[in-house]
């Protein structure tokens, strides 16, 4: 098995955490892949998604690093503090830092809401991202709050009386809220990763409707996208991550040969 080490990032003052499976290699020589966990999980993604991304990867020859985001996991910050702007700066750091030692462009697999940071990531530093993969990514979070004033079901009313929104037990700011209302728009400047990405989504997601997974696919310039049935928004089954992680292995392998 590859090595398996501690890994952290400094922003503003605060430090990211996470791990690296492998070692990052010199002038490119190897494939070198950044993982950008949902909404409220951490550096191992919801029910190990990511550990078993990291395997696969670690398994063709790919080294892979994940962080929990601040105010997620282990890292600095705390889950109040959370705003979609700050948490595109921090995916931002971590493809900066991984294209640094690997002396070239990341592999960028994304989840959710960190799939829609990546996006925006992506077109911010497009030369240092080698592919885009957007599993369910999550641009419903603008209709929601501004639309129904909700977050996944649950109003918003209680939250501006009160100064925050529960979310599972966990205190989210109103910043966040806020942010969003003032007119975040989460695929303004996507399109400026004109690179290969890929964008997966799964029919039966009750968290994120299909089409927004498809929008992004349509922004983004060299996108392809693929919906597979009955699938949920976590890829809660053994098929349904097989079903992922074989068309990453295959994707980020074509972008190699490429």
């Amino acid at each position: 098995m590859p090595t398996l080490v501690p890994i952290t990032l400094e922003h503003r003052g605060s430090t990211l955490r996470g791990w690296q499976l492998g070692s990052v290699p010199n002038e490119g020589l190897a494939p070198v892949a950044l993982l950008v966990h949902g909404f409220g999980s951490t550096d191992t993604g919801g029910q190990q998604l990511f550990v078993q991304t990291a395997r696969t990867l670690a398994d063709h020859g790919v080294t892979v690093r994940s962080y929990s985001r601040l105010g997620h996991g282990t890292s600095d910050g705390e889950f109040l503090d959370v705003t979609i702007g700050d948490e595109v700066e921090q995916v931002v750091a971590m493809i900066t830092a991984a294209a640094q030692d690997a002396r070239g462009p990341v592999h960028v697999v994304a989840h959710s809401l960190g799939a829609v940071e990546s996006a925006i990531a992506a077109g911010r530093v497009p030369d240092l991202v080698a592919t885009l993969t957007l599993w369910s990514p999550a641009g419903v979070v603008v209709d929601d709050i501004v639309e129904h004033d909700e977050i996944q079901g649950q109003p918003l009313a209680p939250a501006r009386e009160q100064g925050w929104f529960d979310f599972g037990g966990t205190a989210l700011g109103t910043a966040f809220l806020d942010e969003v209302t003032a007119g975040l728009d989460v695929y303004a400047t996507v399109d400026r990763y004109t690179g290969p990405a890929q964008v997966v989504h799964g029919t039966a997601d009750q968290i994120v409707p299909l089409r927004y997974g498809q929008r992004y696919a349509d922004v983004l310039p060299d996108a392809t996208f693929t919906a597979v049935p009955d699938a949920d928004h976590g890829w809660s089954s053994v098929p349904f991550r097989r079903t992922l992680l074989e068309r990453l292995v295959a994707f980020v392998g074509s972008a190699g040969q490429g």
